[in-house]
């Protein structure tokens, strides 16, 4: 009987520790899924790679171009009071859009087409410049133009037929970052996304604003649940794609508990390294382990980006 005894409570202490053990196993399992939803994006490596050398083909070619020969360069005040040709008007349209002002660079590019429409080189500046615009059918528009009325195997064609190729490319990945929105719009949630804000800081970095708010019916939400994750992205010396260093994203004041709560934002800042420049972020809005809303910008990042599979 003393054995007997024995082994009952040996046995019961036993069972004892495996429930501890299947208990604590299983809270670590919430805390993981609580700090890492399932879900989510990661950087494809070799999509990264092929990005890459697309975009020095495409600089390549760019670099190429025959240089305008007797061209003079003019001031604003050249540009208003003389009657400049069209690598006059090119010249200082290059300059605007350098410094952001791509209205108005734009209108010099079509001064310029005006008074050399034969002029490659405008031509190509007037497509990138869409691009810059993020007029993607307008740019795509006037790299085919380029491609029918370039010479083949010169450096303009290669140029138009290699971004003409990214412009398709962003178009695509454009419609599929509609589609997904308004897949998400469709499904019940609790949150939504209404807006973003963008603003240059020092060292080439970026602080970002997201404005979310409270979806109708929603009733009171949890501000414990709401979570926000915060992928940048830049661009290494290689001209590869690669992850930034990790955002903290920080409410101004607090998420919304309700809709009458209005818009509340959301900032985060990335902090380009050394060599690196700023080229995107994914944004992702969960409540509790349910995905609310995302955003990836540009869309064309999602090319080089592969899903996590949800569980």
């Amino acid at each position: 009987m003393p054995e007997k005894r024995s082994f009952s409570w040996v046995w019961a202490a036993g069972v004892l520790v495996a429930v501890q053990v299947v208990v604590l196993a299983g809270l670590w399992q919430l805390r993981q899924r609580e700090s890492h939803p399932a879900g989510g994006w990661d950087l494809d490596p070799q999509a990264a790679q092929r990005e890459a050398a697309q975009q020095r083909d495409s600089q390549e070619a760019l670099n190429n171009l025959p240089l305008p020969t007797g061209a003079s360069r003019l001031t604003v005040a050249g540009v208003q009071s003389a009657a400049p040709g069209g690598e006059d008007l090119l010249a200082q349209a290059r300059e605007l859009q350098s410094q952001g002002q791509l209205e108005l660079a734009d209108k010099l590019l079509t001064q310029a087409r005006q008074k050399e429409p034969q002029n490659q080189r405008i031509q190509v500046a007037a497509a990138l410049l869409a691009e810059a615009r993020e007029d993607t059918s307008g740019a795509l528009a006037r790299w085919r133009e380029l491609i029918r009325a370039s010479e083949p195997g010169g450096a303009v064609r290669k140029l138009a037929l290699a971004r003409a190729h990214l412009v398709e490319e962003r178009i695509r990945l454009e419609q599929v970052a509609r589609l997904r929105e308004e897949t998400l719009a469709k499904q019940p949630r609790k949150l939504a996304l209404t807006g973003t804000e963008e603003r240059s800081t020092g060292g080439g970095g970026k602080k970002v604003g997201w404005r979310v708010r409270a979806v109708e019916g929603s009733g009171n939400l949890d501000p414990a649940k709401v979570l926000v994750r915060v992928s940048f992205f830049e661009r290494g010396a290689d001209g590869v794609l690669r992850p930034g260093q990790a955002a903290l994203p920080l409410w101004e004041p607090g998420p919304p508990r309700k809709p009458n709560d209005g818009e509340r934002s959301v900032v985060a800042e990335s902090r380009p390294t050394a060599g690196g420049k700023y080229a995107g972020y994914v944004w992702q809005l969960y409540y509790g382990d349910e995905l609310q809303d995302e955003r990836i910008s540009p869309a064309s990042l999602r090319g080089v980006l592969r899903e996590k599979p949800r569980s």
